[in-house]
């Protein structure tokens, strides 16, 4: 998107008056262009609904108490996987359909549409007149050849259909069983009414009475999880997945917004690093070695701590554990230094150390 100035010099040069209250920003100029070249391409024609998709938090920006109480909260919360696509909203308009994305065009400041590219979606939407979906574009192969490359994976072949011409992305989908599919998981508007006020439980059971009324086999829902959700989440990572979504289950749909009730968990980090320090046990291991430090060295060559990894069996806190004539607990030196791949959920906010962390192997034996 241009910045401040160019849309100022826009406006000026095409004689466009923008009234602004309070700091200079860039939305008053571009809704004002966009009103204007709407004018000037559909004069008799009411501009569409410009509605940009609620924006979603990240699990990273929590700190670990936060993130504790969402996993432990087992009613307030329900998951989804997250799904590697492309964002889009389905809006079904009488005798129209339109796919919208995120992205605004530079040229005629409206957001970009997808509809001709996939006309297999706007199939047998009629009984959804009046209704707004949100959801992910996705295609379903990986290797797609468009004639001037060929793509590596699934976003990289959606990303291709939406770029070519509607022709050719007709004939790449037909061609080659590509057709994109849409992954609904929330509803704006149903069948004319504004449902986004509503709690999320109660648009996702709409959401759910719009999507049996279809039989396009193009469209359906993202699956929904409302029980042993951080067990869910790594199951869907071990399964190659790349993350999951956590949602409020009272939170409203709020557009364009990016809310902390929408809250994306991505899959974990992988890293080398070394043994550098201990915590002794507690309770029942009160006498033996409780969590072993691992760091990463940096360029200065000075470490950094990045994970507490615990949970260790007693067979192997016995081998970790030592203790001098005085019976103080110290960790047995040969772990000093030892290097070892360590998995994690993600980076606490504050120490910026992997959270959930566990040894995947040691590097040394």
């Amino acid at each position: 998107m241009k910045n401040l100035a160019n849309l100022q010099a826009e406006c000026a040069t095409l004689g466009i008056q923008v009234e602004t209250k309070g700091r200079a920003s860039k939305e008053p100029y571009v809704a004002a262009l966009r009103d204007y070249h709407w004018r000037e391409d559909h004069p008799d024609e009411p501009l569409p609904a410009q509605i940009m998709p609620m924006l979603l938090g990240s699990w990273e920006d929590l700190d670990d108490a936060q993130a504790e109480a969402i996993e432990q909260d087992h009613h307030a919360w329900i998951i989804q996987p997250k799904i590697d696509g492309v964002r889009a909203l389905l809006h079904v308009e009488g005798n129209r359909v339109r796919i919208t994305s995120r992205t605004v065009s530079e040229v005629t400041y409206r957001l970009s549409e997808f509809q001709d590219n996939l006309p297999h979606l706007m199939e047998d939407l009629s009984r959804l007149n009046g209704t707004i979906l949100d959801g992910e574009l996705v295609c379903p192969v990986s290797r797609l050849d468009t004639g001037s490359t060929v793509t590596g994976n699934s976003l990289q072949a959606t990303m291709a259909v939406l770029a070519a011409s509607p022709n050719k992305a007709r004939r790449f989908q037909e061609g080659q069983h590509a057709h994109v599919r849409y992954n609904v998981f929330d509803i704006l508007r149903c069948c004319g009414q504004d449902v986004t006020q509503l709690p999320l439980m109660d648009r996702l059971d709409l959401l759910a009475m719009s999507l049996r009324k279809l039989s396009n086999e193009f469209i359906e829902a993202v699956p929904i999880f409302v029980v042993n959700k951080p067990d869910i989440h790594r199951r869907i990572i071990d399964a190659g997945g790349e993350g999951t979504v956590w949602k409020r289950a009272v939170s409203p749909y709020e557009p364009g917004r990016r809310v902390g009730h929408w809250i994306k968990r991505k899959r974990g980090i992988e890293v080398e690093a070394f043994v550098t320090g201990f915590k002794p046990g507690t309770n029942g291991h009160a006498a033996m070695i409780g969590a072993i430090e691992f760091s990463v060295c940096q360029a200065n060559r000075s470490s950094t701590p990045i994970a507490w990894v615990s949970g260790w069996s007693d067979q192997e806190r016995g081998t970790m554990t030592r203790l001098d004539p005085t019976g103080k607990l110290f960790l047995n030196p040969s772990y000093l230094g030892r290097k070892a791949m360590i998995e994690g959920q993600d980076h606490s906010a504050k120490a910026r150390r992997i959270r959930h962390a566990r040894i995947l192997r040691w590097l040394d034996h």
